[in-house]
């Protein structure tokens, strides 16, 4: 099982910004799509502060309003037992997302 209560206060530090002007439903997708590429560069070898400069990099392909969320969805990442790096991460991470008010 993920860690649901670390899960709940990260979608709660994701910057007001990236809700203000998008949907709840894209946010918690793109939020998502920032843990699933940081899993695939931790399984990929990379340390998490390679991880956190590249998804930020022109060349991560995360949009720049989620700048501020990479290093704490990184971080969270990089917490994980090796067993949960795999897809549901993001799946888990995206669900409490939709879930918060």
């Amino acid at each position: 099982m993920f860690r649901t209560a670390a899960i709940v206060s990260l979608v709660l530090l994701v910057p007001a910004s990236a809700y203000a002007t998008d949907d709840k439903a894209a946010n918690c997708a793109a939020t998502a799509g920032i843990v699933s590429r940081a899993v695939g560069e931790r399984n990929g070898g990379n340390t998490q502060e390679g991880a956190t400069d590249f998804l930020t990099s022109d060349e991560g392909g995360i949009e720049e309003k989620y700048d501020a969320a990479v290093p704490m969805l990184v971080e969270w990442v990089y917490t994980l037992p090796e067993d949960q790096l795999t897809d549901e991460a993001a799946t888990a991470f995206e669900k409490a997302c939709l879930a918060h008010n």
